[in-house]
């Protein structure tokens, strides 16, 4: 589960067999003649050449407890929920700048504390009704209502007045202090359908969302087994030109399967058409079968500017047994992560030191240790800590053993398993427990964990804040998964906040960054460098494959079913014949 840093702001950037492509039962609804808009710019990340079709059938991996991003936060369920609702404005695909969305215009007040936008006037909902002022002041009052478990969205949030109704298609709002975010924060304001949702309970809108805005509509949910969403036909936003040659799929499927060797057998057989792999070994010992070296299949290593995140163990600083830095620093010395990329991820990772890795050369922070294996070290520090080895070999103190158990829902616990047994070797009882997803998060939402492997993402636009500050350490369903509270941290994040220097502002999270090294909150992990992607090919894609920022979460977003290549790939596979190989390594270029 790749879980990003702050919905708000990635939001700004923001199965069907191979022959379901030509056959799905479902047909998409009959398209209507919208009349494209004169003004306005194409998205460049687009191809001119995508066409209108076919389904794409993509892996799921566990399925969510929520199809409401804002009820349970994932990449998944924002994927799903970016296609459902659409905010006012949005990042541009390529540069820093706003691109209009709902909104068709905006002013900014000279104090830069007031935000007026004017949401389009062709903009209307799947029911035909008009988006309002009213359905972006609606979302303001779901999110900030305590009885919703929409917590980690009022960060930030609770910075602004509640919005200001100036006439149907405009509304205002106000922030009450100053901070660079207010005015991207007021960018993603979503609409949600005060005509369907004002009575109902927003804590239930799970899995069902007969009313929505953006270019998708949910067709059908089987738990545990897949969703397909539909593109609406009659979708308002085909009137912009930012939004032409993009939504190309009539449908989109997507199956789960936990496991991933599973996963990749089953796109094999053609019951995927897309499968990003996320483990090097798959990478490197089994993709290389008979399909790839048919060019049936397309193997693609990616690289592109995607904003790099963390991947580490996340320790819960709320329990006793971590109060001690010393503790948690030999934790560290204990993961050999050198061995674990060598002997089971063939050296296709970088080892971290630092939170935002991408702000420094080759993704290193010069300024903190690189922690290597070390059992000796560890050993020291437990003992400085006052943890004493009993004869039975085991660590106590104070009459109790050091015992920790790690949260976990993957079925692939090699890397864990391993760890384990090092922190065994110097007398620590430890242990994993097994948990489905749901339950995992309803653990990890009560701060009911001790550690927890966990890999974020990261945005263009950075705000430490719902990560770090202090206010957020015990608040249900945070970001703030090891409760971090630290006082330099705090007035680091409030100096930032009325920084407009993009440029400072990294200055600003590389001191917030030294600072939590050391602290550590996290036993650092690795991160990848590029993105690794299997298709069959019968799909057109932009000329990098990717756009530049993001991953293949935007494959639904960009790229389109090609039925001539379709008809190729299928005599190919009927003929038993090779087709021509796509390059193995694509860089993303302006």
């Amino acid at each position: 589960m790749r879980i990003t840093a702050c919905f708000c702001l990635l939001i700004l950037l923001f199965g069907c067999s191979e022959k379901d492509n030509k056959n799905n039962d479902a047909q998409p609804k009959a398209s209507i003649n919208f009349v494209l808009e004169e003004s306005g710019e194409f998205d460049p990340i687009a191809n001119p050449d995508a066409v209108k079709g076919g389904t794409l059938t993509t892996w799921g991996s566990s399925f969510p407890k929520s199809l409401n991003m804002f009820l349970d936060y994932n990449s998944f369920s924002m994927e799903i929920t970016g296609m459902l609702f659409e905010p006012l404005v949005s990042l541009h695909s390529t540069e820093n700048e706003p691109i209009g969305i709902l909104a068709e215009s905006w002013t900014i007040s000279d104090d830069k504390k007031t935000f007026t936008f004017k949401i389009h006037p062709k903009a209307v909902w799947s029911d035909g009704n008009p988006i309002t002022a009213e359905d972006i002041q609606f979302y303001y009052d779901v999110i900030m209502n305590p009885k919703n478990m929409t917590s980690l969205f009022r960060v930030g949030l609770d910075r602004f007045e509640r919005p200001v109704i100036i006439d149907g298609k405009t509304m205002q709002i106000s922030a009450n202090e100053s901070h660079w975010l207010n005015f991207w924060m007021a960018c993603g304001l979503i609409a949600f359908p005060k005509h369907i949702w004002k009575d109902a309970d927003f804590n239930k809108q799970n899995f069902e969302f007969p009313v929505v805005s953006g270019p998708y509509s949910l067709k059908q949910v089987e738990k545990t087994r897949f969703i397909i969403m539909e593109r609406r036909a009659d979708w308002w936003g085909s009137i912009k030109r930012y939004n032409q040659y993009k939504y190309n799929f009539d449908f989109i499927k997507y199956k789960f399967m936990e496991d991933r060797n599973k996963a990749l057998e089953a796109f094999k057989k053609g019951e995927f058409d897309v499968y990003p792999v996320y483990t090097s070994s798959i990478w490197m010992e089994k993709t290389d079968f008979e399909q790839v070296q048919k060019g049936w299949v397309v193997k693609q290593a990616v690289y592109n500017q995607e904003p790099k995140g963390y991947q580490g163990i996340a320790i819960n600083l709320r329990k006793p047994i971590f109060q001690d830095v010393r503790v948690r620093e030999a934790l560290c010395y204990l993961i050999n992560r050198e061995q674990m990329n060598e002997k089971l991820m063939y050296n296709q990772y970088f080892l971290l030191n630092s939170y935002y890795p991408d702000l420094y050369p080759d993704n290193l922070n010069p300024d903190v240790p690189l922690r290597g294996y070390d059992p000796e070290r560890a050993r020291n520090l437990l003992k400085e800590a006052g943890w004493q080895v009993g004869d039975d070999g085991l660590l106590t103190k104070d009459g109790k053993y050091f015992e920790v158990s790690f949260l976990t829902y993957s079925v692939d616990n090699r890397h864990l398993n391993i760890y384990v047994e090092d922190l065994k070797k110097v007398g620590i009882k430890a242990g994993i427990e097994q948990l489905s997803l749901s339950t995992l998060r309803k653990r990890l939402d009560n701060h009911d964990f001790d550690l927890y492997w966990i890999s974020w993402g990261a945005v263009r636009l950075r705000d430490p804040e719902a990560s770090w500050h202090s206010s957020t350490a015990n608040q249900i369903a945070t970001n703030n998964i090891s409760g971090v509270q630290d006082p330099t941290i705090d007035s680091l994040i409030e100096l930032q906040k009325t920084e407009m220097s993009l440029d400072k502002r990294n200055d600003i999270l590389k001191q917030i960054d030294k600072r939590l090294n050391e602290i550590i909150s996290y036993i650092f992990l690795w991160q990848s460098d590029h993105h690794r992607l299997l298709y069959w090919k019968r799909f057109g894609t932009p000329k990098y494959v990717l756009d530049k920022f993001n991953r293949e979460d935007f494959i639904p977003t960009y790229w389109w079913f090609e039925p001539e290549k379709d008809k190729v790939l299928d005599d190919a596979v009927k003929n038993n014949t090779a087709l021509a190989k796509e390059p193995y390594k694509i860089v993303y270029q302006e």
